[in-house]
């Protein structure tokens, strides 16, 4: 397969700006899990969790300092602050959404080689040149944003099935695109382009397997990778995990409207009048960026950057969990892909809940993201046996639905345990998010009733 060259990008672009000054205040941690990486494969070893002293200009209750411009309206209430992490985190995932857009506008373009763009892996799910990069440039990011070379970071890819591909070269090209333009997200860039090995290095770098102890970040560079290159729905999923907690979350959607009305346009009638008559910045919002930390008691949105122009720190728009309790009026998501999930069990499990309205079928965690804004009230997905669920794949979504005033439980009402490698183990049966207690407690009844005639 040839290498896909993807065009108008800014790595053709070989004059790079010196690094840029950060826009906080330079602060050394000592080293967490993954210390002394001998790579090619750092492994985590437990590390207890610093005390946080922001450099940031950071109230009591977490309120940024920074000046008007770019003021963060974020309060914990009371809550430990992780305002650094979480700034840093936004601003990482709002660049990995603009190389996901840019890589999909590039692989749905009508004379694109689409075998220039993704690759098999030996389980026959596909990976792309945007899984790569994404990785790659959050853990370059992360990396020179706390001066910690051995930043300890949990994500799905693998730099040998990367190594092993032909697309090496458009890796290195989307990664490099972006990263020159680091400086608009308010983060470094590099003093020069990275190189193939820099790319390889960083994807390795994120090698790290979680455990119960220590600190590290968890990353799904592109979750639903199929809605990706089929045009569809997708997620950047990126959560920090304290000591086997979820402490904080941030899921870039980039095909996930702002307003919920935009949700019945779909992504090829953007992209048709985005060139018939291209729309000023912030008039169409087609995507958006949700987070929330543990214990805040908040959830937020704001635009994406390459929609909107800017990161909007000034007008985040805080999220809520729909107050609908009765389940005749009730929707509920589940997985497209059939692979992993039972779709007939849910169905009819659906039906004696009372859930009569159509399923909202969404690839990844979009579905987590609808139940935290309120466009949807439930979200089941029991697995096939055999197939074990990832901590990636779920860890950004809990925090933010629970937030944003949901509830998510496995099918037993236990707390989703991320403490114990990279699988979710100890899980009964399926997982349940819930806009509320109360349809949250009749899907759990439903399961009991229903669980032995199944055959899952």
């Amino acid at each position: 397969m040839g290498s896909l060259r993807l065009t108008g990008w800014a790595s053709t672009q070989r004059g790079y700006p010196a690094a840029a000054a950060p826009e906080w205040g330079v602060r050394r941690r000592p080293h967490r899990c993954c210390h002394g990486v001998p790579l090619p494969r750092p492994r985590c070893v437990p590390s207890p969790a610093p005390a946080v002293a922001s450099s940031l200009g950071v109230g009591a209750a977490g309120h940024l300092r920074t000046g008007a411009e770019r003021e963060w309206l974020w309060d914990c209430r009371g809550a430990r602050d992780y305002a650094r992490e979480m700034e840093v985190a936004v601003r990482v995932v709002q660049v990995a959404c603009t190389l996901c857009q840019r890589v999909q506008d590039s692989l749905l373009h009508p004379s694109a080689d689409a075998g220039g763009c993704v690759h098999s892996k030996l389980d026959r799910s596909p990976v792309t040149v945007a899984d790569w990069g994404v990785q790659a440039i959050v853990s370059w990011l992360l990396s020179n944003s706390f001066h910690d070379e051995n930043i300890s970071i949990v994500a799905e890819e693998d730099d040998e099935t990367l190594s092993s591909s032909d697309l090496l070269e458009s890796v290195v090209e989307a990664v490099n695109g972006c990263l020159v333009e680091a400086p608009k997200y308010g983060l470094r860039s590099p003093e020069k382009e990275l190189e193939d090995h820099d790319v390889i290095q960083a994807i390795r770098k994120c090698s790290c397997t979680g455990g119960p102890k220590g600190r590290f970040w968890v990353l799904d560079p592109v979750d639903g990778t199929l809605g990706f290159v089929r045009g569809d729905q997708y997620a950047i999923a990126l959560a920090l995990i304290e000591d086997g907690e979820v402490i904080l979350g941030v899921l870039g959607c980039p095909n996930y409207p702002m307003k919920k009305e935009w949700l019945n346009y779909h992504q090829k009638y953007y992209r048709l009048m985005s060139k018939v008559a291209p729309p000023p910045l912030g008039s169409w919002h087609k995507g958006c960026v949700m987070y929330a930390q543990k214990g805040c008691g908040q959830a937020w949105m704001q635009p994406l950057v390459h929609d909107f122009g800017k990161v909007d720190w000034r007008h985040p728009r805080e999220i809520q969990v729909s107050s609908i309790s009765d389940p005749l009026s009730a929707t509920f998501c589940e997985p497209v892909e059939k692979a992993n999930s039972s779709h007939s069990f849910t169905a009819g499990l659906a039906h004696s809940v009372g859930l009569r309205t159509q399923p909202l079928r969404v690839y990844s965690m979009v579905k987590y993201a609808a139940i935290a804004r309120g466009d949807a009230e439930i979200f089941m997905k029991f697995a096939r046996t055999g197939y074990k669920e990832k901590i990636w794949d779920h860890a950004a979504g809990v925090v933010i639905i629970q937030e944003a005033g949901g509830v998510v439980t496995d099918a037993g009402g236990r707390q989703l345990d991320f403490s114990r490698g990279i699988y979710l183990e100890g899980l009964d049966r399926g997982i349940i998010a819930c806009s509320g207690a109360l349809l949250h407690q009749r899907i759990l009844d439903a399961v009991d009733a229903s669980w032995n005639s199944s055959t899952l």
